[in-house]
């Protein structure tokens, strides 16, 4: 119990007193298969209560390939934790249930805080339409297993920064624990035709600009080697933003 008070301390400290972007997310399981109909009744919620204008807005992405493929995903954000302290009218909770609820069962609530430390992103984008999303679920039991998947994923954003790569990658933490992955690897794309050369999401040739810039060996050092004694695996999510 204290080594679990203990590392959600740590996951929670780095969003404590700082501006912070979070999405607050969950996926949505069809009852019946109806994909027309939720679609629908999301955007109906979405346009009537989560539109930007008194809030974060909402967004809707079909999830391609991952543990949850063909199911949604469902995210608020950019938000804050003080969001959670607004109370819901009767209205939207009646609201999601006749339009969400109905179509698509919830489930798998994760809060997920941007790391800029270990976040590459150019181009200042918070949202993307088409997105690779990574999960890294670190080992418990050695308390320093984040700190050094952190040290591995930050080293792969500063190659970015220095070689001007065309990409962005976006990295998350979660707030609280989950089996959903720990470290969380964003990266926005605009073709299926980037995945040809597999399903890195980094620019080609970035392994060899990794060992360039941190010589010979050392990608496989400082990052495979990291991430295989580390962490318990990663998943993969393709997932398409739903208008």
């Amino acid at each position: 119990m204290k080594k679990s008070l203990i590392t959600l301390a740590m996951l929670l400290t780095f969003a404590l007193g700082q501006d912070y972007v979070m999405f607050n997310t969950q996926y949505l399981e069809l009852r019946n298969g109806q994909h027309s109909a939720l679609q629908a009744g999301v955007k109906k919620h979405n346009d009537k209560f989560h539109n930007g204008e008194n809030g974060p807005k909402a967004y809707l992405w079909y999830v391609n390939t991952g543990p949850y493929s063909g199911q949604y995903s469902w995210a608020v954000g950019p938000s804050k934790f003080s969001d959670m302290d607004q109370p819901l009218s009767e209205t939207h909770v009646k609201d999601w249930e006749n339009n969400v609820e109905k179509y698509a069962r919830s489930h798998t609530h994760i809060f997920m805080v941007r790391d800029e430390a270990m976040t590459y992103n150019p181009e200042n984008e918070t949202v993307g339409e088409n997105i690779l999303m990574k999960r890294l679920l670190v080992k418990q039991g050695d308390l320093s297993s984040l700190a050094k998947v952190e040290v591995a994923v930050k080293s792969i954003a500063d190659v970015l920064k220095k070689t001007n790569a065309k990409i962005a990658r976006r990295v998350y933490k979660s707030a609280f624990r989950t089996d959903q992955g720990d470290v969380i690897l964003v990266y926005p794309f605009d073709s299926w035709a980037s995945f040809e050369g597999g399903l890195q999401g980094l620019p080609e040739g970035f392994q060899s600009n990794y060992e360039k810039i941190n010589g010979k060996g050392s990608f496989k050092a400082n990052v495979s080697d990291v991430l295989s004694e580390h962490i318990n695996g990663i998943t993969n999510e393709v997932m398409t933003m739903v208008k």
